[in-house]
């Protein structure tokens, strides 16, 4: 059996359009928000039991915000960049009125009062929102299931076998690769949304550490009725949100969406990539990758006239990333629970970690140019329920197949995943484009003539 393609662009439907041609037909009065949504709705209702992607579908609510937004046209409003965008929300992720569970069974009923703010922005440029997707309990797998909803299966089957859409972002990737959203939002803490990226054959970016505002993720600090990051915790130091889609000019488009508005519009058109200084690396150089994602990124490289990086910084960061790790003490989920449990802290003073994180960040910058291309993980998309891997003689777990993402985690660079190539079994795979911070259009100017 043959990997699922992507949904085919139906002439009666707007499933599997853009986002940028939905909201210019939107604002043109060519098609209703309603008739947009109602047909995301009916592709819902025919893919989601077989996924398990969605778990909380709003489709009152969206309909209710679909019509909101032709009133405002019918009364020659001016509407948003995406008037009328369907698009889903990871259930880490907080959302007014709609039901917000991170996967446990303890916030089963959890109703936030208020949108997170990436969310809030979204709407206010016509998205509408129409589900929250699946993701392992507290986003702290790369593979997604969890007891509550169970296991979210790809759109994309190889081999006969059904496979895993990655994680902890995995019902996002599988929504918008499957066409039940166009558009998506999740995390990225260790490759969360890079790792789904790749496994299912979209586009997906992690931002620069504060070009998005992270507050409104769980695990975090509650306040007034709000989920705020917490700075002095791992996760809140690294962890950020970012959009999935299934094209590059959707993905700029709905990154300057969610930019703070302090910041300067994102203009990759502005870039010559030419001009750019960019090295390669077939891996973060500590766990073997496959030969075919090795193949592919050279294939990239060479493309792009990428020179070899021969820097020693990036082989440090992944034991610095799990180091970090290992000291999260988990206080804020215990808070959020209720739980009076007493585990304490690790043990051991972490500043000398935060200082050697310090130190790398600047040595890798020395290192690594304009911009690095580099794969997003050892393997390809999983078998669904497998969790050790053998790559080469070494078998792996999750976390060691993700130790390219990991890496660029703890230096918090904006690092853009796109697809670039098809394994024998029609798999894709994926490449991880770093670039220096808030240099975001830099990546975006290189993945350009990659995927034409």
């Amino acid at each position: 059996m043959k990997s699922i393609e992507r949904p085919q662009v139906d002439v009666r439907t707007w499933v599997g359009r853009s986002a940028r041609s939905i909201a210019a037909a939107v604002r043109a009065g060519e098609v209703t928000a309603r008739e947009v949504v109602e047909d995301h709705l009916s592709v819902i209702d025919e893919l989601n039991p077989g996924l398990n992607a969605i778990v909380t579908v709003c489709g009152t609510e969206a309909l209710a915000a679909a019509d909101s937004i032709d009133r405002a046209r019918n009364q020659r409003e001016v509407l948003g960049p995406l008037a009328g965008v369907p698009f889903t929300v990871k259930d880490t992720i907080t959302t007014a009125g709609v039901r917000t569970t991170a996967g446990s069974r303890a916030l089963a009923s959890n109703i936030p009062m208020r949108d997170a703010t990436a969310v809030a922005a979204f709407k206010a440029a016509g998205a509408v929102l129409v589900g929250k997707t699946n993701a392992p309990e507290f986003g702290a797998s790369g593979l997604t299931s969890n007891d509550l909803f169970g296991t979210t299966a790809s759109p994309l089957i190889a081999d006969g076998v059904a496979r895993s859409p990655g994680g902890s972002s995995g019902g996002e990737s599988a929504s918008v690769a499957a066409g039940m959203s166009v558009l998506g939002l999740g995390t990225d803490f260790g490759g969360s949304l890079r790792w789904p990226a790749h496994c299912t054959g979209l586009v997906a970016i992690r931002p620069t550490l504060g070009r998005v505002d992270t507050d409104g993720q769980i695990p975090g600090v509650m306040f007034d009725g709000h989920v705020l990051a917490n700075p002095v915790t791992v996760h809140g130091a690294i962890q950020t949100i970012g959009p999935l889609a299934r094209n590059l000019s959707d993905l700029e488009l709905a990154l300057d969406v969610l930019s703070q508005k302090s910041l300067a519009k994102i203009d990759s058109a502005s870039v010559n990539p030419d001009t750019l200084d960019i090295r390669w690396a077939p891996g973060d150089g500590t766990m073997p990758v496959d030969d075919e994602i090795i193949a592919a990124v050279s294939a990239a490289a060479r493309a792009v006239d990428a020179k070899p990086y021969d820097g020693i910084a990036l082989e440090r960061g992944n034991a610095l990333f799990g180091a970090l790790r290992a000291t999260e003490s988990h206080a804020d989920i215990r808070a959020l629970i209720g739980s009076e449990s007493t585990d304490e802290t690790p043990e051991g003073p972490v500043e000398h970690l935060w200082a050697d994180r310090a130190m790398l960040i600047r040595q890798f910058l020395d290192e690594m140019g304009d911009v690095l291309v580099m794969p997003v993980a050892s393997i390809l998309a999983p078998p669904l329920g497998l969790e050790e891997f053998t790559v080469g003689s070494r078998e792996l777990t999750w976390m060691d197949a993700l130790a390219s993402c990991r890496a660029i985690s703890v230096l918090g660079l904006p690092s853009l995943t796109i697809p670039i190539s098809k394994a024998r079994n029609g798999l894709p795979i994926g490449l991880q484009i770093i670039a220096r911070p808030w240099r975001e259009a830099d990546a975006l100017a290189v993945a350009g003539p990659l995927l034409k």
